[in-house]
């Protein structure tokens, strides 16, 4: 439609403006970005006559059928609005779509919504907000963040940098070719992905996910659909409910996790590469293990591949596990395939040795397993009260159905009234929380102006069904029927329904809580455990490199014989800072004590090393020194500090390390007094171990921040829990 000349074009210049606002009632919206520094509108209207039966349309003037139309500029902000006056009885005839073209410079934040049409980015840079209440979203070549949704359309995302947050209530997703960390949720529609690079965490209700040639962390969910995952490199979380988990892996980057309830899994896997298995399901298929030390049975697999490292975990309830090796054809992985029958294999720590006990007697259960008496007491009453309340239920069931059937009492025409009544209540509970959890659950912050939202909703369809019925079904009851019914509490079956669709509503909440919940500690959990080991890895790599342990010990073996004495204090730090990164220590977090001790030990051996060049204080409140944070998070900023700003300048340098509680979080702030940071800040491994490191553990409850004004810093804001 926007093929043909603009039935009207405005151009600003951008030197003030920095906001664009855009909205339009049924029309469409194409944003471009481009390199001049000016702001291109173009309007197209057209119309649908009802004297034409809507079937062809005409370009009109923007402002026919006296729109409320304008296009103006408030303070630095460029407002483009465009609505129909259905005042005007000239609309009531006509349909009328008016659509926005808007080539923007890429300094521009832009807000744009229509109630109808399409919306389309494309070149863009910059902070980007979109809605659509039907249309398609697709965004193209752009940069930024990027936030947006649509109600039922499909949306496209093409070659693409940044962040990127966008649902919709049904539609497809298709991500092709795009290097950004990206938020997708979709109600019911499906997922596919392809070439990509970066973060991407998706969910949606029921559709299908497919991805292919991915590069970074990869999180997925889905109530039902399938899973399916080719060529992907990262780390990988993938849970369906009902669905099943294809996916093949070239490489393993640190962990894998798969979860299904009831479907299958299949995993093609490099078993050359060191792995821990957790893995379980009703049978699991899988090639023979040479170097295995653990435990196998035809259910389950625990225990470490060619000495363990990498975490593999795949968990279905009802479903099979199948395992293959990605350096084998799938013929050689067919013919490989065996079914365990009830073989048990442990390592024997000796000799080095897996052994293989034939043995099917069935054991005693530990004590230690058996649930204690309370709960067992909990759940015979539970099961007392279910069993009561189902019965009494099936039993009016019954009783209303043979007074449906075959009437016996003067009352049957009242009891067919209230088995409608029921009936169309249960239907009507139903109804009421499904439009209330897809058009107002997730606009809403406070819990009890949900229910109360809820109960509205319910009161008016019983309202609206009870007086359908007085109308239709009770007023053609006799008067005698109603006079033998001496306690007609029919007021209260009013009531029934608004009871009933609000435990509903709680039940879905508390099962939607708990399923996000468990998959989020699965997740967290699971990185934390590889984290572990990966921190000790960090702290040889980053910290203790083999050049910085070249210079420190070439510094001791010229102290040695002129200052002997530097030369011991020296060898001491460095055996501390080797016995902080070395130790077996297994626990992810330690004080902020200790963790200042460790950038002292490096400190104290860089001074030796820099000489006067060198200087630097530690301020930190003495109510804080117990708290508690991930271990060698300060270290790798220090160490920054050192390569990227002291040993560039030539005169004293200045580092500064002060962690003060601000409030309910912690802050933490390293400045030196070197180069400023340069744009491309943050891209070293260091910095980023620190941020993954902060992302794994506290979420978006911690804060990175790198400054050159009004000094140079790196602030880390913790929460102080």
């Amino acid at each position: 439609m926007m093929n043909q000349a603009p039935s009207m074009t405005k151009n600003f210049e951008a030197e003030e403006i920095k906001n664009l606002k855009l909205e339009t009632f049924s029309g469409d919206i194409e944003l471009v970005g481009h390199d001049e520094n000016k702001i291109k509108v173009e309007a197209y209207a057209y119309v649908r006559s009802i004297f034409t039966l809507f079937l062809f349309q005409e370009q009109v003037p923007v402002n026919k059928f006296t729109n409320e139309f304008s296009v103006n500029v408030f303070g630095d902000t460029l407002r483009i609005w465009n609505r129909i006056n259905f005042l005007n009885p000239l609309t009531w005839f006509n349909f009328k779509k008016t659509s926005f073209r808007v080539f923007i410079p890429k300094t521009i934040t832009s807000i744009s919504k229509t109630y109808g049409g399409d919306i389309s980015i494309k070149n863009v840079f910059g902070n980007h907000y979109f809605t659509t209440w039907g249309g398609d979203l697709s965004i193209e070549n752009s940069k930024g963040n990027l936030e947006g949704k649509t109600w039922g359309g499909d949306i496209n995302v093409l070659k693409c940098e940044g962040k990127i947050n966008t649902k919709t209530m049904g539609g497809d997703f298709h991500l092709s070719e795009n290097q950004a960390d990206m938020n997708i949720d979709t109600k019911g529609g499906n997922i596919f992905v392809e070439n990509h690079q970066g973060q991407i965490h998706i969910t949606t209700w029921g559709g299908n996910i497919e991805a292919s040639t991915f590069h970074g962390d990869f999180e997925c969910s889905t109530m039902g659909g399938n899973i399916r995952l080719q060529n992907v490199n990262g780390n990988i979380g993938a849970s369906t409910k009902g669905g099943n988990i294809t996916v093949n892996m070239p490489t393993i980057h640190q962990y894998a996790w798969f979860d299904t309830s009831g479907g299958n899994i299949k995993i093609a896997l490099p078993l050359d590469n060191p792995i821990d298995f957790e893995i379980s399901g009703n049978r699991i298929y899988h090639p023979p293990f040479p170097n295995f030390q653990g435990n196998i049975t035809k259910s389950k697999i625990f225990g470490k591949l060619n000495g363990g490292g990498k975490h593999i975990t795949a968990k279905t309830r009802g479903g099979r596990v199948s395992i293959e090796n990605t350096t084998l054809s799938p013929s050689q992985n067919e013919s490989y395939f065996v079914e365990n029958q009830n073989i048990n294999t442990y390592s024997n720590q000796n000799q080095n040795e897996v052994h293989t006990n034939y043995s099917n007697a069935p054991r005693p259960v530990p004590a230690s397993h058996r649930e204690p008496f309370l709960v067992q007491f909990k759940e015979i009453i539970f099961g007392l009260l279910f069993c009561i309340l189902l019965v009494y239920g099936l039993s009016a069931v019954v009783y209303f159905t043979l007074e449906f059937i075959n009437p016996k009492s003067l009352l049957a025409s009242i009891s067919k009234g209230v088995f409608y009544s029921n009936l169309n209540n249960g239907v009507g509970a139903l109804i009421s929380v499904y439009i209330f959890i897809n058009l107002f659950e997730f606009k809403i912050k406070s819990n009890w102006a949900k229910y109360l939202i809820l109960i509205s909703i319910t009161s008016v369809y019983v309202f609206i069904f009870n007086a359908i019925m007085g109308v239709l079904y009770w007023q053609r009851i006799a008067r005698s029927a109603w006079n033998q019914d001496q306690n007609n509490d029919s007021i209260i079956y009013m009531f029934l329904p608004i009871i009933v669709s609000c435990a509903y509503y709680f039940y879905w909440q508390k099962t939607r809580s708990i399923t996000r919940k468990i998959s989020e500690q699965e997740y967290q959990l699971l990185n934390l455990e590889k984290l572990k080991s990966k921190a000790q890895l960090d702290a040889l790599e980053a910290k203790i490199n083999p050049h910085f342990l070249y210079n420190s010990l070439n510094s001791i073996a010229g102290l040695i014989h002129e200052k002997p004495d530097k030369a011991e204090e020296m060898t001491i730090q460095l055996s501390k800072l080797f016995r902080y990164t070395t130790g077996r220590n297994e626990e992810n977090f330690h004080t902020i004590e200790d963790e200042l001790e460790i950038i002292k030990a490096y400190l104290a051996i860089e001074q030796v090393r820099f000489g006067k060049r060198l200087s630097y204080t530690i301020d930190c409140e003495e109510g804080i020194f117990t708290h508690k944070i991930p271990r060698f998070l300060l270290q790798p900023l220090v160490e920054n500090a050192i390569k990227h700003g002291i040993s560039k300048i030539a005169h004293a340098g200045e580092i500064k390390v002060e962690i003060k509680q601000i409030n309910d979080t912690i802050s933490i702030k390293i400045h030196d007094n070197g180069p400023d940071f340069g744009e491309a800040v943050g891209g070293g491994f260091g910095l980023r171990s620190i941020k993954e490191k902060l992302k794994i553990v506290y979420g978006e409850k911690a804060n990175f921040e790198v400054k050159n004004e009004p000094e140079k810093a790196v602030i880390i804001t913790l929460p102080h829990n």
